[in-house]
Formats: structure tokens, C-alpha cells, sequence
């Protein structure tokens, strides 16, 4: 839950990565993996969806927070929890995808690849090998102007995992089955029908499990479980997962299945972390605009393992899945301040502008755009990131890490106040790649979000360490 530190507190950085989208070669380094068995199918009686996606539980938060005029601060009575029941998924019928997903579908048709560039495949084709950049091309020096320093000073306000204020899980999807143990499909027959759940709920945050491009799987075991769970003191979210083959899919080898994700701050108006839609600003710090936004610093560890129950071989080595580790963050154009209840992430009212994501790990062949797509090897916050930015998605930006560790800090703000200065001008600065649209300073982040982007692959990851915190100069 939230606590504050006052005064004085300086934050350091540190990082890790990975990246999202197309092919790569390079491998990342494996994080330790734990024991565990292969996720286990289920059978039972699942109704179809009818487009509902209903938020679980969301408790309370401690209290609210009160600043005195000389720095110090005092926690407010201890909050009560509440619950929150979220809209329906925009224009869902039995094809929709759910709650918004980091991909989502656009206006929720079969392959639609809508908000996020990460799954479009830039200029690749299907089955390409394409090979990440090489230490032999330039780094370029940040611009000595921007202010990505953290703040000396401030009052600091953390958010932590604890404790768990809805059900535990775990909480599974897959596809629906009649009486006789067969697939049901949508009317045209080509999408399995699927019962959605709702959130999982714990300390400032939500886990969603955002199967949201379950049709362009073919494989009809599929299914994905989400859970929250306490060891040893600490919650540890959780998400499981069997999406096949990398053959087992309707279309092209990169489009993405699914992003289950932890979220902080506001997805949609009924998807948020805080105890309810009004007060998750106040608990979160988001939405916020560009130009008065809080610094954010990100501290986590994870541990994760994809199962040689699947596998293919790839240049030279055996790979067991495809995946990343992403932190990304939506921001969106509204009129006036940041109102809460005004974001809208699909269809041709879509307010969403932009996406700045990040990879803390990545697997053997993914990158967000096609090798091409590369702009420059940055040094932010003491660690390299390769940029990308694509043809196709001028509304995207992401930071690959060269050195992809399991556990590490990142200092958010940097990546924003970076993008901010550069993405609409990197043909200028840096003599290549595509120019993004310019992050607005009225425009606003409406999240911070970590989540995995799977392919394809029979796996786990759990978050062992993940607190947001923000500092208010």
C-alpha cells in the first residue's frame, strides 16, 4: 500500500530490459528460474462471452495523506476497503478481447492489432531471421540540456504490493468446451468462445490477465491463469501460460496472444488500481500531465521460466517460447485537465496519443520494429538502451536494454522527459530511423504498466519486487 517519505530523499537509478515485436537473434540473459510444473488445463462448464469484463475487487488504500506547510507529513486515518465493478469492454460482442490489453485490437475485430505497435511486425515478413543492432554502431551522448536527474528533494510517496485485497486465484481462461469436450467457436468458426474474469486486486495495483489477441491462437489448449499469492511475507503476482507451438497461430508467427500486466493508475475508466476510479489520482499520482508530472522511480525483481514442453531450434540453440518483460505507459489528449472517466484507448474516438514502452527481458527472436527500424544506442540513467520507433505506428517509441538483468531500478520520468525532447525529431538528431508524433506537455500519462507479451510458449512469470515511487517536488 502507499507510504510516504519526507524530505530530502534522493533516488538513485539502475535498470534492465528487453524488447517486443519482430526478430531478433541476440539472446538475453536467462533470469534464475524457480521450480514449478507446467500449467495444468482444466475442464468444467464455461459459458460464452458476451463482452462483459468485470473489474475484481479493489481494496483500500491507507488513508489519505497530509502535508504540512514545513515538509513533514502525517498518514491520515487507514482507508477502508471497497470494491469496483468494471463497464463492459467497449463494443465487445463474442469476437471481443476483453478488457484494453497493451495490444489491443482496435475496434476489437479478429487480428486487429489497434493501440500498440509492438505486434505489427514493422517491415518483416513471416519467418525472417533479422538481427539486432551491433556494438559497432554509434552511441550518441543525451543532449546535455535535458533534465533527467532525479530530484535532490521532495516528498516521496511509495506504493508497494501488500497486502492482497481481493480473492487470491488463481483465475483461469481458455476455450469454451460443450458437453462433449469440444472447442466452441464464434459464429464464422474461427475464434474459440472464452469466459473472461475479473482483476485480481493487491496494495496500489491490479493483475489483468489481457489475453486480449486470444483469436489469433489455433491451438485449442490454450490457456492463461493469473494469481496473487503471499510467500514469505511479500505478494507475489503471478501468470502462467500455455499458447502453443509457434505454428499454432492464425496468421502471421509475430502477432502477439496476449499481455497479461500489473497496472498502476488508470487503463480505462474500468480499469484502475486505486480503491475507486475517483480517488486512484490521489493514491497513484495518474493521470498526469506531461509538464507536472511526479518522478517516478521503479524498483523490481522478477523470476520467470519458459518450459521445454515446447521448443523450436533457432540459430543454433534451442529456444523454448517467445516473450518479453515490458514496463509502458499510455498517455492520452484530453481537453483541459485529466479527466479521469475521458480516456478512451479504442475506435475512432480513441483519445490515446502515444506509448513509450520499455524491455526489462526479452526472448531469442523479438524486436519492436524490424532491425531497420533502429534509431540510436542511448545511455540513460547509466544503462544502454537500443531505441526503436517504427513506419507504421508513429505513436510509439520503445527501449530495448543491452544488459537485461532480473532485478534493478528504473527511473520512469527519464524515459518520458527523453521521448518528450527527442522521438519527433530523431532524423534530425540522429541521421535515421522514423520521426514520432511530439509527446505533448499537456497530454497525459494515465499509467505505469509491467506485463509479458507472449507469442508463443508454455511458461510463468511472477513478480517478486514491484514499487512505484513518486516524488513530488
Amino acid at each position: 500500500m502507499l507510504r510516504l517519505i519526507t524530505a530530502a530523499t534522493a533516488l538513485t537509478v539502475l535498470v534492465a530490459c528487453d524488447s517486443e515485436g519482430i526478430d531478433r537473434t541476440s539472446t538475453g540473459q536467462t533470469p534464475t528460474p524457480t521450480t514449478t510444473q507446467p500449467i495444468q488445463s482444466t475442464s468444467g462448464t464455461v459459458t460464452q462471452n458476451d463482452g462483459t469484463n468485470t473489474s475484481g475487487a479493489n481494496g483500500g488504500t491507507d488513508g489519505a495523506v497530509t502535508i504540512v506547510s514545513d515538509g513533514s507529513a502525517t498518514n491520515g486515518a487507514a482507508g477502508t476497503g471497497g470494491s469496483s465493478t468494471g463497464a463492459t469492454g467497449g463494443d465487445n460482442s463474442i469476437n471481443a478481447l476483453g478488457g484494453s490489453g497493451s495490444s489491443d485490437g482496435g475496434e476489437n475485430s479478429i487480428n486487429s492489432l489497434g493501440g500498440s505497435g509492438s505486434s505489427d511486425g514493422g517491415q518483416n515478413t513471416a519467418g525472417s531471421t533479422t538481427t539486432q543492432p551491433t556494438n559497432d554502431q554509434p552511441t550518441t551522448t543525451v543532449d546535455a540540456s535535458l533534465n533527467l536527474a532525479p530530484p535532490a528533494s521532495g516528498t516521496t510517496y511509495v506504493s508497494t504490493m501488500s497486502p492482497i485485497t481481493s480473492e487470491n486465484g488463481p483465475l483461469c481462461i481458455g476455450p469454451a468446451r460443450d458437453e462433449n469436450n469440444n472447442v466452441m467457436y464464434n459464429e464464422q468458426g474461427n475464434c474459440p468462445l472464452v469466459q473472461f474474469h475479473g482483476n485480481l486486486a493487491f496494495g496500489d495495483f491490479i493483475l489483468a490477465t489481457n489475453a486480449w489477441n486470444f483469436c489469433a491462437s489455433s491451438f485449442d489448449d490454450w490457456e492463461q491463469c493469473v494469481s496473487v499469492n503471499e510467500s514469505a511475507g511479500a505478494v507475489k503476482p503471478r501468470w502462467d501460460y500455455d499458447w502453443g507451438e509457434e505454428y499454432q497461430v492464425n496468421g502471421q508467427v509475430w502477432l502477439v496472444k496476449s499481455y497479461p500486466e500489473i497496472i498502476y493508475g488508470i487503463k480505462s475508466p474500468s480499469e484502475f488500481s486505486g480503491s475507486t476510479l475517483a480517488e486512484t489520482p490521489a493514491e497513484t499520482g495518474l493521470p498526469a500531465k506531461v509538464a507536472d508530472m511526479p518522478f517516478f522511480k521503479i524498483d523490481y525483481a522478477f523470476s520467470s521460466e519458459e518450459y521445454p514442453t515446447r521448443g523450436k531450434d533457432f540459430n543454433g540453440q534451442r529456444i523454448n517460447g517467445e516473450r518479453n518483460i515490458a514496463v509502458e505507459a499510455f498517455f492520452h489528449e484530453l481537453a483541459g485537465e485529466c479527466e479521469i472517466g475521458s480516456l478512451v484507448r479504442n475506435g475512432t474516438t480513441s483519445n490515446q496519443r502515444f506509448e513509450i514502452m520499455v524491455w526489462l527481458d526479452a526472448g531469442a527472436e523479438r524486436l519492436p520494429a524490424a532491425p531497420s527500424d533502429f534509431v540510436t544506442t542511448q545511455t540513460l540513467d547509466g544503462i544502454q538502451y537500443d531505441i526503436y520507433t517504427k513506419p507504421s505506428d508513429p505513436e510509439y517509441i520503445a527501449f530495448v536494454s543491452k544488459t537485461p538483468t532480473s532485478s534493478g531500478s528504473i527511473n520512469w520520468s527519464t524515459f518520458v522527459e527523453w521521448t518528450r525532447t527527442n522521438s519527433h525529431r530523431l532524423t534530425e538528431v540522429f541521421g535515421r530511423g522514423f520521426d514520432t508524433v511530439q509527446l505533448q506537455d499537456d497530454w497525459c500519462m494515465a499509467n505505469i504498466l509491467l506485463g509479458t507479451e507472449i507469442w508463443w510458449g508454455n511458461g510463468y512469470f511472477q513478480a517478486d519486487e514491484w514499487t512505484i515511487s513518486r516524488t513530488v517536488r
